[in-house]
């Protein structure tokens, strides 16, 4: 089976690779920089002309709030041309052949309304700009003639992008103090990096079709993500600033959404946990927890890997 990963010099790509490879799949990759094989830009119909033919499609690629080459002005755009035009050209270089395609998502495109989880059929809608360049993204796929599935994941973590955990490991280890909007109480899905490439993986081989939400079991408030920190530095007490959060919504939105975004802002208000039912029916066993990918995350930022 030839597959084409795009994406595959990001964090979900490579790691997507390396598993597709270890089973003995012939893997090529895209990207728009890095070591990949086709490198360029997807959003360009004569780029996605010279892309081989492919059994099957991991779209992994995308932009997003944590992209180092995010605007700080005309983000509508940004998204709309590395997210909805660059899905659109790959969709119309694949479409009407055999090719499996798999679309890489993001549990943003569900409409975030304080439901205890979301699944599949959860009703979906835009509620920034990120998420409604996904959502349009994923028209574009729906409307493929070929075999599609999707993969809807949470937070990705892991070693070698601590994300959000960055800032608290260091807060708490220099100064015994961890600082974040809202209440803090609520869980929040993540999934390991290793987890969510192995679902793909899944998905690919079985040639499976449908919408697969990806999140590791046992979901953390934001509260027990500063508990499990402590514990692996080994700090017994840490002081909480917990900042209202209607303030900094509405300076939020005075600043055009910069200082954090429309759908960052509903998941510090609101659960945000997935059911996973779906992908576990195709045999998917995530290994790692919510607790163990924080551990994994401090330790790797201990090393000096984590970013």
């Amino acid at each position: 089976m030839k597959t084409l990963v795009t994406g595959g010099a990001g964090f979900l790509g490579r790691e997507c690779l390396r598993q597709l490879r270890a089973v003995g799949v012939d893997a090529v990759s895209s990207d728009r920089s890095g070591a990949v094989d086709f490198r360029g830009d997807l959003s360009d119909p004569a780029f996605c002309a010279t892309l081989p033919d492919a059994d099957a499609v991991v779209h992994c690629a995308a932009v997003q709030y944590l992209s180092p080459d995010l605007p700080l002005f005309a983000r509508e755009t940004y998204f709309q041309k590395n997210n909805t035009e660059a899905t659109a050209c790959l969709a119309g270089r694949y479409a009407r052949t055999a090719t499996h395609f798999t679309f890489v998502g993001t549990s943003m495109m569900y409409e975030q309304n304080g439901a205890a989880s979301y699944a599949p059929a959860s009703p979906m809608r835009a509620q920034g700009v990120y998420s409604a360049s996904k959502l349009a993204a994923f028209e574009h796929v729906k409307r493929l003639p070929n075999r599609w599935a999707a993969m809807l994941p949470c937070i990705i973590a892991g070693p070698g992008r601590g994300g959000l955990f960055v800032p608290f490991a260091r807060s708490i280890a220099r100064f015994g103090t961890a600082v974040y909007p809202g209440e803090g109480g609520h869980p929040v899905h993540t999934v390991h990096v290793e987890d969510a490439a192995s679902l793909l993986v899944r998905v690919v081989s079985q040639g499976a079709t449908g919408i697969f939400n990806a999140a590791s079991p046992g979901p953390l408030s934001i509260d027990q993500w500063v508990d499990v920190i402590a514990r692996e530095l080994g700090v017994r007490r840490v002081r909480r600033l917990r900042l209202p959060l209607a303030p900094i919504r509405a300076v939020s939105a005075l600043t055009g959404y910069r200082l954090l975004a429309a759908e960052q802002l509903l998941m510090l208000r609101y659960p945000h946990v997935l059911d996973v039912a779906q992908g576990l029916a195709l045999g998917w066993k995530p290994r790692c927890d919510n607790t163990g990918i924080l551990r994994e995350t401090v330790h790797a930022l201990l090393k000096g890997d984590a970013k």
